[in-house]
């Protein structure tokens, strides 16, 4: 164990806090926090995220980090983030289920509509059919008048404006959808949106690497990972969820968007802390 690492574990012990205890207030892995006091910062994500995690250490267990990175700058790797594309089996498979169950679901929503107009079509086809047979049956041809293109147009018509309908309706319920900043700093408030739906969150990277990690309730986290500048991970959290929270290494970086709508994460300085924990509770 290093001079640093065990800086940081004599601060925890005296703060009382186990390794589990500081897994809870930081959202860091406990492999990660275990790698810092080891001093085995190979074992951590990427370099950047090194004086990251540090910082935060030292946050949770009241240490001055600027004082500190500066005094072991020279045993800390460069902060300069390195892009990682690698992702885990489990979140692959989780994506794919999501996109598979929003299209059936989807899919599921349109059977009424379809039934409807299978049971349209055959209406007309035995209304064609008994006036072929009856003008058949005539000593005088009549030529039945084709009613099928006015029914047709009539019911185009008439999806067509309920198109229109559910999506100025869908649309109104979108833009209505409220996302403010309470108070207290990080947390956020979310009110108006669809009622008994899953909530689609997509959170991405912009101008550089953010470690991100999304976890819903209190305690039941999702998936964590690096997402690189440029790419996005989205979640659908489900309709009777109240709470969840997304932790970012990188608040400078990260983007993020609910139910379509852009979260305002406000402007950072270079002095200000990168690492941020951000609290969405739903009304």
């Amino acid at each position: 164990m290093d001079e640093i690492g065990q800086k940081l574990r004599n601060a925890r012990i005296k703060k009382g806090y186990t390794i589990d205890d500081l897994q809870q207030v930081t959202k860091i892995q406990k492999r990660y926090l275990i790698a810092i006091e080891e001093g085995q910062f190979d074992h951590l994500p990427g370099d950047f995220y090194v004086r990251a995690f540090i910082k935060q250490y030292c946050e949770a267990v009241d240490l001055d980090s600027n004082e500190l990175l500066d005094e072991y700058k020279a045993e800390i790797p460069d902060s300069q983030p390195h892009e990682e594309v690698a992702q885990e089996d489990t979140t692959k498979k989780r994506a794919i289920s999501e996109s598979s169950n929003s299209f059936l679901s989807g899919l599921r929503n349109y059977v009424p509509q379809i039934i409807v107009g299978i049971v349209v079509i055959i209406i007309i086809g035995v209304i064609i059919f008994g006036m072929v047979n009856r003008s058949k049956s005539s000593s005088q041809v009549t030529i039945p008048k084709d009613t099928s293109s006015q029914t047709t147009s009539k019911s185009k018509s008439k999806s067509s404006s309920s198109t229109k309908k559910k999506s100025t309706a869908k649309k109104a319920t979108t833009n209505g959808v409220s996302i403010k900043e309470s108070a207290t700093q990080g947390t956020y408030t979310i009110k108006n949106l669809p009622a008994n739906k899953d909530t689609d969150v997509v959170v991405s990277a912009d101008g550089g690497q953010a470690w991100i990690s999304f976890t819903e309730g209190t305690s039941n986290m999702v998936w964590q990972q690096a997402i690189s500048s440029g790419d996005k991970k989205s979640t659908s959290v489900p309709a009777d969820t109240k709470t969840f929270s997304i932790h970012t290494g990188n608040i400078q970086y990260t983007k993020i968007t609910v139910a379509g709508k852009s979260v305002d994460l406000g402007t950072t300085s270079n002095s200000s802390s990168i690492v941020r924990t951000l609290t969405f509770n739903i009304e």
